[in-house]
């Protein structure tokens, strides 16, 4: 098999040695992973093609898909089906359909899920009842997995077709093997993922019927075969199982509570979520939950304590967790702190203790700085001693943090200084301060239209973003035409399409603004970006009276992977080495997402993360970074498409970033846990083969060191 070869000639750090001491680990890691990938083409020069139609949106015809359709190489056809599927045009329905019925079991699971995604967020009776018709007739529980999961996610569009789809999926139960008879309990995964899907698809107010109820009840004791499959599948099952009925309401207390007796957190966990959602046997399930051996449990078992059990036990339970052993269920009881309870000298006496640790250099600043936050709302005179330490620290996350306190407690002196920090991320923190102290009814700040005008010279699209907003809501027509013009030409002469954002926000100023003239918004017409050229060719023909017409100019194309490319690829894995913690090993999926999978390798081996952070860090959600300035709204400059596949968003898979179809920025996001409502939305391309310890312990802020490829 050998050994990871580096792609990058840079070696930053000694950990790469001790990386590449292992690396023969890690390469049997990769392989396991990708046996249980969906099955990868051998045909690189065909999966090319395909990839360059593709990304291409059928703009250059899809000549080379439909030749690839009636390849022999099932893995061939099989990528062409999943092509067309993601050009997400239900016109392509019929020809998609044809494939259902394919003599390769992988290419008609493709086939299901590609027709799914060709009618992606919209109700088709026509897809839906050939998914259904399908399950009839099909034997293959693999194939049978993916029908079921894709029957599900498709929004039934009357009652009716809710009734078919439930049924669909009840008659699917009946025609899987049994577990014992599931090779990989593929079949029951499936049909798992598609009842979870089909609840979430039939809210606010759908519910299971009870035949339907009754399959999820003999998912939820699914167990792993004797010598067979790994237990994490059986429990997955059983998570998807419970997370159905808590979605649609559908689960009591007797079965909450049996969750309690799972071995798997996972199962555990969605106890909580019912507690928190319905109220369901909280007061049994949510202490059991604060005292479960694992911290992602208790993370969810404070919110349901929060909502359900405070207002009659007060906070004794948030004041305990304060201090719990692992910081994100401590972050969690601190932000929960920062609204009054019953006993408030108990509770400003723990908030005050973890906020003094701002002043040690030697602790972490994350849950003193959130202690400051919460105590800034409950005790403004306690907080108010220690606000300038944590707007003095070195770490911008944190005085952005000082700038929330602030606005808390009304300091504008505070946030004037941090109105002025050299972090952009500080000075819109300090900016949006600002704004809510005046809308407070606080003394009015005669200078904070200046404030808001200045920092449209920036170039940070997030804090432009901001100032605008704050700006014309604050002057109106007074405020300053001509810097909101030189901002829009200053992003837009730079030609990145992933600074849509700050240029829609600017134009949306100027249209409120007004005053412009014709050729003040004539040279948009033609822009790059065809939402620009529309937006500019609205407020032309709302001010002039004349009508307008976009006529965009796109940027060509960032080049699709080359055959060659597709196979070192599939041989490779991104390390990132986080200060301080250890490395986090991601093995690309260029067989589900070959252009992002490519970026992705590419920035890394450039250098690109180099010294980024994860900005964003939700427990028991996603971690996200990889953003030059560590936030959402800044990236790569060209998007790049999504790659939407039938893979799950399990725990450990890495995503896309996105704010929108097609609008990838080259931040990526790591599932924390299984995150299945982001199925078939974003795109997944890389999995963490080693380092979860590692992601668990990342916290805001975290830098990473380096980023290195490896080419087995």
């Amino acid at each position: 098999m050998g050994a990871f070869r580096m792609e990058s000639p840079r070696v930053k750090t000694s950990s790469t040695f001790a990386f590449a001491a292992s690396a023969s680990a890690l390469a049997g890691a990769v392989l396991i992973l990708f046996a249980c990938a969906d099955a990868a083409t051998t045909d690189h020069t065909a999966h090319a093609e395909i990839v360059a139609e593709e990304d291409a949106r059928g703009e250059n015809g899809l000549d080379r898909i439909a030749h690839h359709l009636a390849s022999d190489d099932p893995a061939v056809r099989r990528l062409a089906v999943r092509a067309l599927g993601r050009l997400e045009d239900p016109d392509q329905l019929e020809r998609i359909g044809e494939f259902l019925d394919d003599g390769n079991v992988s290419v008609r699971a493709t086939a299901a899920a590609a027709l799914a995604q060709a009618v992606f967020g919209e109700p088709s009776d026509a897809a839906a009842r050939a998914l259904a018709a399908r399950i009839d007739v099909e034997t293959n529980a693999s194939v049978l997995s993916s029908l079921a999961t894709n029957l599900g996610r498709i929004a039934p569009g009357s009652p009716a077709a809710q009734a078919e789809t439930d049924a669909a999926l009840v008659r699917a139960a009946t025609r899987l093997p049994l577990p014992a008879d599931d090779p990989g309990l593929i079949g029951h995964v499936g049909l798992a993922r598609g009842i979870d899907a089909f609840a979430r698809a039939i809210q606010p107010d759908g519910r299971l019927s009870s035949e339907l109820v009754a399959v999820v009840g003999s998912l939820a004791s699914v167990q792993a075969p004797a010598g067979g499959v790994v237990p994490t599948r059986a429990a997955r099952i059983r998570r998807l199982a419970a997370t159905a009925l808590v979605t649609t309401g559908q689960i009591d207390a007797p079965a909450a509570r049996a969750l309690l007796q799972d071995s798997d957190w996972g199962v555990r966990r969605q106890a909580m979520i019912a507690a928190a959602r319905h109220g369901t046997a909280a007061a049994e399930v949510v202490p059991a939950g604060l005292a479960d051996p694992h911290w992602r449990v208790r993370v969810d078992a404070l919110a349901a304590f929060d909502r359900w059990l405070r207002p009659a036990a007060g906070c004794d339970a948030i004041i305990t967790a304060m201090t719990d052993p692992n910081p994100h269920v401590a972050a969690t009881a601190i932000g929960l702190a920062g609204r009054p309870c019953p006993d408030r000298a108990a509770q400003v006496s723990a908030l005050q203790a973890r906020s003094a640790q701002i002043d040690d250099p030697d602790a972490d600043w994350q849950a003193p700085a959130r202690a400051l936050h919460a105590l800034a709302w409950v005790a403004p005179d306690a907080a108010a001693e220690d606000i300038a330490g944590l707007a003095a620290h070195a770490n911008p996350f944190a005085r952005a943090w000082a700038a929330r306190a602030a606005a808390a407690l009304g300091d504008h002196a505070t946030l004037t200084r941090l109105a002025a920090d050299p972090t952009p991320n500080v000075r819109e923190a300090a900016l949006r301060g600002l704004a809510a102290v005046s809308e407070a009814g606080a003394p009015p700040l005669p200078n904070l239209t200046d404030m808001y005008a200045a920092q449209l010279e920036a170039n940070d699209p997030q804090l432009v973003m901001t100032a605008t907003r704050l700006l014309v809501a604050r002057a109106g027509a007074d405020a300053p035409l001509p810097q909101l013009l030189a901002a829009l030409d200053r992003f837009s002469t730079a030609r990145r399409e992933t600074e849509r954002d700050v240029r829609v926000a600017l134009l949306d100023g100027i249209g409120a603004v007004g005053g412009f003239s014709r050729d003040d918004l004539a040279p948009y017409l033609t822009d790059f970006d065809a939402v620009i050229a529309e937006r500019a060719a609205a407020l032309l023909t709302t001010a002039t009276g004349q009508a307008y017409s976009a006529a965009p100019q796109p940027l060509a194309r960032t080049p699709t992977p080359t055959a060659a490319r597709l196979r070192d690829l599939e041989r490779s894995a991104v390390v990132l080495h986080m200060t301080g913690l250890g490395d986090i090993v991601i093995a690309l999926r260029p067989n589900l997402a070959a252009t992002n999978a490519d970026r992705f390798a590419r920035l890394a081996a450039e250098g690109y993360f180099d010294g980024l952070t994860f900005h964003r860090v939700e427990p028991n959600f996603v971690i996200q970074g990889g953003s030059p300035h560590a936030n959402e709204f800044a990236g790569d400059g060209p998007y790049s498409r999504d790659e939407i596949s039938g893979a799950a968003h399990w725990r450990g898979t890495v995503g896309l970033s996105t704010r929108g179809r097609d609008t990838g920025d080259a931040q990526i996001f790591i599932n924390l846990v299984d995150n299945l409502r982001l199925d078939f939305n974003y795109t997944i391309q890389g999995v963490v083969v080693e380092g979860m310890e590692v992601v668990d312990a990342i916290r805001e802020g975290a830098v990473i060191e380096s980023a290195q490829v490896f080419v087995r």
